[in-house]
């Protein structure tokens, strides 16, 4: 029998995201709640949250104040009535907030406020449709918990396209509590290619555990109960749980996205000072383009006005753009861009309090677990036109790109982990 040629079509795997969706959602407890509160949730609801998130729980952490999980894609942070749930790639987390709300309702709490934030996509085009236009992601989150505060919640978007990435922040509702939450978060891109070697499984690879260890990666947060995978073939991620406080850390080292995140969240006298932080940082990871976004639940709070303080950046990089915007909640983002070679000192800080920012969306990149489930799933024209990511700058990215299919933590147990032996 004659062979039948069959043209075929190589499809070339789409960049990973590194830029991560962040969702904040606090609670108070109501009779006959647990004292545990979320903590008292079962690991089966946990993972059913992750699945309809696109992610999976991979291993996790716990004190007396909160639990810490790794997942395929990032990080989610239990505390007795806080939510933190942080994602990367095309990941769906807000599809997992209704089911969330009824979760919480059923064991007796009550969503007080709901933060939403993200930097600009590295590669919007691959976004799930919901993620191509920020007021569309507004709109859900009001449909959720507009009626916490008069007038729905209020969007923000900080920094300017030409100054790198844009900060988006969406924020409904108060939250009060006897010490509020200090947040930095670093978003790092092109980064030393010897610091990304670091994140590969080859030759030199020990252990994940090592990895954190020479890298540095261990003396952020001195003491911390540190969790941290090195994936098969690159990837990090890492928590870090002492007290109150936590630290994570994603890395995507690929030469064409190289991407890594940093976050610390806490008590402000518990937390490191946020210069030292960034210096370290910058001495491991080497990246040449840096988003600082630094923030805290209630500006009137002792010491708020001081903390976070980044009038001096570090050796060989200088500020391209600095905004301060108060939020209708009585929080305050502080935002702030960097570029290494450098030395330009802090500008102006560009104040918006008291106004709502412009609602534009911008560039950023795809995901982990995501990534084989994309395959396929978009043209090659479309793929192909990410080669060069800086066009997508400003503009919002293409409609109808599907979404990725359904998958099951099961699915991503499969093909994901390579545990350390």
């Amino acid at each position: 029998m004659p062979l039948t040629h069959v043209e075929s079509t190589v499809l070339l795997e789409p960049p990973f995201e590194g830029s991560e969706k962040r969702v904040e959602v606090d609670f108070t407890l109501g009779p006959g709640a647990p004292v545990n509160g979320l903590r008292s949730l079962a690991r089966e609801q946990l993972d059913e949250l992750m699945s309809l998130a696109r992610c999976c729980i991979v291993s996790n952490r716990s004190n007396s104040n909160f639990d810490a999980y790794v997942l395929s894609e990032s990080s989610l942070f239990v505390y007795p009535t806080k939510f933190v749930l942080k994602t990367c790639g095309t990941t769906l987390l807000l599809d997992s907030l209704p089911r969330l709300l009824e979760v919480a309702a059923l064991t007796g709490l009550t969503a007080v406020r709901c933060k939403y934030t993200r930097a600009s996509f590295l590669f919007p085009k691959h976004q799930p449709k919901l993620y191509h236009n920020f007021e569309d992601e507004c709109s859900l989150l009001d449909n959720l918990f507009g009626h916490l505060q008069a007038g729905n919640g209020q969007q923000y978007v900080l920094g300017r396209p030409c100054e790198g990435l844009q900060w988006h922040v969406y924020v409904a509702g108060h939250v009060s509590a006897p010490m509020p939450t200090f947040n930095l978060e670093l978003c790092m891109t092109k980064l030393g290619a010897k610091q990304c070697r670091q994140f590969f499984r080859e030759g030199g690879f020990v252990s994940s555990a090592q990895t954190t260890e020479d890298t540095g990666i261990a003396k952020l947060l001195p003491g911390a109960d540190m969790d941290d995978y090195v994936f098969e073939p690159c990837g990090y991620s890492m928590n870090g749980v002492i007290a109150h406080q936590f630290i994570t850390i994603h890395v995507s080292p690929e030469e064409s996205s190289s991407y890594a995140s940093l976050e610390i969240s806490g008590h402000m006298e518990d937390l490191p000072d946020c210069s030292n932080l960034l210096a370290q940082a910058v001495e491991i990871f080497r990246p040449g383009k840096i988003s600082v976004a630094v923030s805290v639940d209630d500006a009137s709070a002792a010491g708020a006005a001081l903390w976070g303080d980044l009038s001096h950046p570090p050796v060989n990089y200088g500020y391209v753009g600095a905004t301060c915007q108060m939020l209708s909640c009585g929080g305050r983002v502080m935002y702030y861009t960097l570029n290494a070679g450098s030395e330009e000192g802090l500008p102006k800080l560009q104040d918006q309090a008291g106004s709502i920012s412009p609602k534009t969306v911008l560039h950023q990149s795809t995901s982990f677990l995501s990534n084989s489930a994309l395959v396929g799933g978009f043209d090659s024209e479309a793929r192909a036109s990410d080669s060069d990511s800086s066009a997508d700058i400003g503009s919002p990215a293409t409609a109808g790109s599907p979404a990725p299919p359904d998958l099951s933590c099961a699915d991503v147990r499969q093909c994901v982990l390579v545990a350390d032996s």
